[in-house]
């Protein structure tokens, strides 16, 4: 068995050992896994290191579970109806349980990591902190239309960049990296997430995106980046009042669209994506061949959504 295989198959293992009530959404969620992008960056960033190879894979099914502990909440908070095009933990055993869940699995990931070490528990505890700390931001700006696009960025920082930092420096520590290649590896995470956070916004703007409900963010008044740039640049107020109106349903998301792509909101974002992506890319100068090689074929693939 691979090592996605083997990461995929603990992290089922870590589901089943919830209570027979939690289980259920986060092994439903878990059966039906996205890219693996996480671990397959922590992989990357190990390199060629001589590691433990079960170590690998524990780590690796620790920064998946984190992740999908994160999806279930942030499923919960935007009311989304799909994720990885099958129906959201929340709409199958309600928002409360589903919750619950996804608590369970941050406890999960906690026990997890104090088993692997202290450093990789110190290392999560401080992730969840911070993700708990986005979420909550996320939650608190809801309807701003004069929501600074810089105070984005740094909800974005907590909700998506600290989990890729975490996940660099996890694989660092374990293949023993020296210090100035953990300060560029961590600074890669950071900006990949930043990046990767901005181009999702863009591409939820996009219509026919089947793994989720397009543009439904904007009727929780929930803006991204490119809808925060178009409010900055509407002098005319048309798409904030919008946005606003007591009527607005889903069948204003088109106008939205429209709205932000004829304001050059999209392309501003797209654009941000670019720099951040850029400014991670910088980042590997400082990182050994071994690494760098990996990463950077990470960083290609999602450069191509671009």
């Amino acid at each position: 068995m691979d090592y996605p295989s083997r990461v995929l198959a603990r992290v089922d293992e870590l589901a089943a050992g919830l209570g027979p009530s939690l289980r259920g959404p986060v092994a439903a969620l878990a059966a039906n896994p996205g890219k693996s992008l996480r671990s397959g960056l922590l992989a990357a960033c190990v390199g060629d290191a001589p590691v433990d190879p079960s170590r690998m894979v524990r780590l690796g099914a620790l920064v998946e579970l984190v992740h999908l502990a994160s999806l279930i909440h942030d499923d919960v908070v935007d009311r989304a109806a799909l994720r990885r095009g099958q129906p959201t933990a929340h709409t199958l055993v309600g928002p409360e349980r589903a919750s619950l869940a996804g608590l369970a699995a941050f406890a999960l990931a906690g026990t997890e990591s104090a088993e692997l070490g202290a450093g990789v528990d110190m290392l999560v505890s401080r992730t969840l902190s911070e993700l708990a700390h986005g979420q909550l931001l996320d939650i608190e700006r809801t309807f701003d239309t004069a929501y600074a696009l810089q105070d984005y960025l740094e909800l974005t920082e907590r909700k998506t960049g600290v989990l890729f930092q975490m996940t660099c420096l996890l694989g660092a520590a374990e293949a023993a990296r020296p210090e100035p290649e953990v300060a560029a590896l961590s600074l890669f995470g950071h900006e990949f997430g930043i990046a990767f956070q901005v181009l999702d916004d863009c591409l939820d703007l996009t219509p026919g995106d089947l793994d989720k409900s397009v543009g439904t963010d904007h009727m929780l008044g929930l803006f991204g980046a490119p809808t925060l740039a178009a409010l900055a640049a509407d002098d005319s107020g048309a798409l904030a009042a919008l946005l606003l109106s007591p009527d607005f349903t889903s069948d204003d998301l088109p106008a939205v669209r429209a709205l932000v792509q004829s304001s050059g909101g999209l392309d501003q974002a797209m654009e941000l994506a670019r720099e951040h992506l850029d400014r991670a890319r910088a980042a590997l100068d400082d990182v050994a061949e071994d690494a760098r090689t990996g990463i950077l074929a990470i960083l290609a693939k999602v450069e191509s959504r671009l």
